[in-house]
């Protein structure tokens, strides 16, 4: 059951308004929270990417990001393809066997090392890749286009930014907590 998301609210105030700086950086409600608005954008944006990429090549999101980092770290192992894709080891293993399955992703014992085994493309996988990296293009190009030239430059900076604050937020977390078992719902 997949459920439609409700926007709540459309920021039509300037980013300058300084109401608008001190909701960000002082959220009353959840729904201003920063996590919480940067998580409803990524769950809408990748909703219409997930159904633009089952219409079209019949492939699910996840299949996607596998088929793109075997695609550009061929001969990884699960472990490495599972570390790479930020995807549980549990869940990588099931969508590999399910590639393997559809001829997408070969699998291959390193005649070195036998316990190994590695993913690569198979022509059908990287026919797939290629036809998923274009149409991500053109929906990240579409996705992308109401921000002038200017805007995604800065946009592109701030994240960078923030991914580095939120890197460092987290080491300290778990330097305070020591690392935690993950809940089922903290697993994709």
């Amino acid at each position: 059951m997949t459920a439609t998301p409700l926007i709540r609210r459309t920021l039509t105030v300037p980013a300058t308004d300084p109401q608008s700086i001190s909701v960000l950086k002082h959220p009353e409600h959840i729904d201003e929270f920063l996590l919480y608005r940067l998580h409803n954008l990524a769950r809408l944006a990748t909703q219409g990417v997930g159904l633009m990429f089952r219409r079209e090549l019949g492939i699910s999101r996840r299949d996607w990001r596998i088929l793109a980092f075997v695609g550009k770290y061929p001969d990884a192992s699960l472990t490495q393809l599972a570390e790479s894709a930020a995807l549980d080891m549990v869940v990588a293993s099931r969508c590999v066997a399910n590639m393997v399955n559809k001829g997408l992703i070969a699998k291959t014992r390193l005649p070195e090392n036998k316990r190994v085994t590695v993913l690569a493309l198979t022509e059908a996988g990287r026919i797939a890749y290629e036809q998923a990296r274009v149409s991500g293009q053109r929906y990240n190009t579409e996705f992308a286009a109401c921000l002038s030239d200017e805007e995604a430059v800065l946009l592109d900076g701030l994240l960078k930014r923030m991914e580095q604050q939120a890197a460092q937020l987290t080491q300290r977390e778990i330097a305070r907590s020591g690392p935690m078992p993950l809940l089922s719902e903290d697993v994709e």
